[in-house]
């Protein structure tokens, strides 16, 4: 097929573009996720600052394309104020929208549809409708009192609260608090769907699956986790139990010191950051045991987040470290994969120095994953882009050579197409586009041997003069994509004849 040279500056754009594409690393700094042991990656450069002072929960809206962060902002004079705000990173709207309410503000949930956002206030909750990056209240939810910090979570069609009031922040642990639900508009009532004597944390999973992680403290040793499923309630029960887990064997001692936790993208897993253990895996069909296959985070990490991407396909650990080591680890979903994740280190006064707890979540595409992190004291956040193509294993060409260019003649081109770590999910190909003068043909894809080499034939031009060959790889499910530039200059054949009798 060939295009006429009014196209010719647009697809080299493209093609260029596509290049660079290939070597963008939003995350500043050297990265390394090569099949052998990795290297840290030190942002150099800072995160998008938040303006408030706290975090307690965070969330994406795939619908709205827009990272949910709900925190208080302290003004100088002393007075906080709750702030909500959504960071936009795709589709259309204001690149943050936001909302003021009163503090304390704790929690964030958002519709399925996108169309509205939650916030939990100490008396109710907050509900807004969200369009196009704007805000408008509407009426506020009823809610017990809380004073100990409300999670919200949208799962199975409904939205999950927790309420606990007590005297002093101190007092949270003493004091009975319960999960809740609201009311849908098709009817549904609200009410409380459990107690509980210590401070429980929400998350929720797909097919309405939900999870409720007590704290550990002096009247829990040993919290027990429950799995849960959302129901139409028909019978009575809106919640169908599935299983519970503590992390001891005799229920005393140290148990689950719980950090964080998400689903697979599929619900067949639950990973639990646990301040003690680390990553633990469980059944998210019956809460049991799990092998872990996944590296760990290193040594002198204290993990503090954990989240799967909804493609499937990634699996990240983030924690609490010192120095160059690393806090964030970002690895393939299927442990099949042998391949070492790509580490991250934040040690950089205006990036962060930790993943705070429960601070990751991927878009729904699994292709950025989000992560806050703050400062030591926990008075400073940062929300940062991760383009998670930077885990996939490096592609290259290498020894691409070419024959006689005689204009007219047949031409070929032989090379490597270099794959490091694991083995291609399928048999490569290579694209080929040949630029001559005004006009850019696209040659049929070049089949790739199992040693990697290729072999591309062709009949140049007749027109002598510079030609072109761009040699691109799409990439698959482990490597990245590239692509190569190869420039020919092609002789006359009345020349190549002149040569060859010298």
């Amino acid at each position: 097929m060939k295009n006429t040279l009014g196209r010719v500056s647009r697809l080299t754009a493209v093609l260029l573009a596509g290049a660079l594409a290939g070597a963008t690393v939003t995350v500043t700094g050297t990265a390394s996720a090569a099949s052998g042991p990795a290297a840290a990656v030190v942002p150099s450069g800072p995160g998008s600052e938040l303006s408030a002072a706290s975090f307690t929960q965070m969330t994406v809206d795939d619908v709205s394309k827009r990272v949910w962060i709900a925190g208080d902002r302290v003004y100088p004079d002393g007075s906080r104020e709750g702030e909500l705000i959504g960071v936009l990173y795709g589709g259309a709207g204001p690149a943050v929208a936001s909302a003021g309410t009163a503090a304390p503000l704790s929690g964030v949930a958002v519709d399925p549809t996108g169309s509205k956002v939650y916030a939990g206030q100490s008396d109710h909750i907050a509900n807004y409708s969200h369009e196009n990056g704007a805000l408008y209240p509407l009426d506020p939810i009823p809610a017990p009192a809380d004073s100990c910090g409300r999670e919200l979570v949208h799962t199975g069609g409904r939205l999950f609260f927790t309420s606990r009031a007590a005297a002093s922040p101190e007092g949270c642990g003493d004091v009975l608090g319960s999960v809740g639900v609201t009311a849908t508009t098709e009817g549904d009532s609200a009410g409380e769907v459990m107690y509980s004597n210590a401070q429980v944390h929400l998350e929720g999973g797909p097919g309405g699956l939900l999870v409720t992680a007590p704290e550990r403290g002096p009247s829990a040793d040993d919290p027990d986790l429950g799995i849960y499923r959302v129901t139409d309630g028909a019978d009575g029960n809106l919640l169908e139990f599935l299983g519970e887990r503590r992390f001891t064997d005799d229920g005393t001692g140290p148990g689950m010191d719980f950090r964080d936790a998400d689903f697979s993208a599929d619900g067949s897993v639950l990973a639990v950051a646990d301040g003690v253990r680390g990553t633990v895996l469980l059944s998210g069909q019956d809460a049991r045991f799990l092998e872990n296959h996944y590296a760990p985070l290193p040594e002198g990490a204290a993990p503090t987040a954990v989240a799967f991407s909804p493609d499937g396909k990634w699996f990240a650990q983030g924690g609490a470290a010192s120095g160059d080591t690393a806090d964030l680890t970002l690895a393939f979903a299927d442990p099949s994969v042998e391949r070492q994740p790509l580490r991250i280190s934040f040690e950089d006064e205006d990036a962060g120095q930790r993943v705070v707890p429960r601070g990751m979540e991927f878009s729904g595409d699994g292709q950025q994953l989000f992560v806050v992190t703050s400062d030591q004291e926990g008075t400073e956040f940062w929300l940062h882009t991760i383009q998670t193509r930077e885990a996939l294993a490096p592609s290259s060409f290498v020894d691409v050579a070419h024959g006689p260019a005689v204009a007219g003649r047949p031409f070929r081109v032989t090379g490597r197409l270099e794959l490091d770590g694991p083995a291609p999910t399928e048999a490569p190909q290579i694209t080929v586009q040949r630029f001559a003068g005004p006009e850019i043909t696209d040659l049929p894809p070049v089949p790739v041997a199992e040693d990697g080499t290729f072999v591309l034939e062709d009949t140049l031009p007749d027109q002598a003069g510079d030609v072109f060959y761009v040699l691109g790889y799409a990439g698959d499910e482990v490597h990245h994509l590239t692509e190569h530039w190869l420039l020919v200059n092609t002789v006359d054949p009345s020349n190549a004849a002149t040569r060859g009798r010298r």
